[in-house]
């Protein structure tokens, strides 16, 4: 833009001070330093470009049903649990930032590309209600029936539902007043990575013996 303006107003202004030989002169001079300022403003050095992940509106929860049948288990069962309480869920924010180019061989070259992505992580603490206990343990657990481990949450506790167990302390903290879920077994997990599976939570199961 600044290359065009300049170079009509140098000829102009070249053919005011020196008819005919004046305008081409201007409108090489102000071509010249019209193009300076194009590469200064919107040139390959000036490029930031700016890439945003996409960004939690709604968190869809696996079921949890007011009245649901709690499951007796004898021996070894593989079950899919029932959300009892949930905290919801914590937004991370993670920028990277990533520049290409900067002139070749001599100093001449293209300039530089500034590309910065932006993420949203997030995780959530549940806890989710398996059968009534007490049971003896759990063994592997699935999200969307694929196995996972620690790498997915930032601590996992086991309640085996018997009668003297005590009220989860990140229940009770969050809440101020938590029931123990006696005679219940259940599992809390805290920080749960729930971007992995497309920002939801997933359809927990959970292999047991009792």
């Amino acid at each position: 833009m600044a290359r065009i303006v300049l170079t009509v107003g140098g000829a102009v202004l070249g053919n005011l001070l020196l008819p005919g030989l004046g305008q081409a002169i201007g409108g090489a001079i102000g071509s010249y330093v019209g193009g300076i300022i194009d590469q200064q403003l919107f040139g390959e050095g000036a490029r930031n470009n700016v890439v945003t992940g996409p960004r939690l509106q709604d968190l869809r929860v696996q079921s949890s049903g007011y009245g649901s049948v709690i499951p007796r288990v004898y021996g070894k069962a593989r079950l899919s649990g029932n959300v009892i309480w949930m905290r919801g869920f914590d937004e991370e924010t993670r920028t990277q930032t990533q520049t290409v180019g900067g002139g070749g061989k001599g100093g001449g070259g293209g300039g530089r590309q500034t590309t910065t992505t932006v993420t949203y992580v997030y995780f959530c603490d549940v806890a989710v209600a398996l059968c009534e206990g007490p049971i003896t343990g759990i063994g592997k657990m699935f999200a969307d029936g694929n196995a996972i481990g620690s790498e997915h949450y930032a601590a996992r506790r086991v309640y085996l539902g018997d009668a003297t167990q005590s009220a989860d302390p990140l229940i009770a903290a969050t809440e101020g007043l938590a029931p123990a879920y006696r005679e219940l077994a259940y599992v809390v997990l805290e920080r749960f990575a729930i971007t992995p599976f497309g920002n939801r939570l997933p359809n927990f199961s959970f292999e047991l013996t009792a």
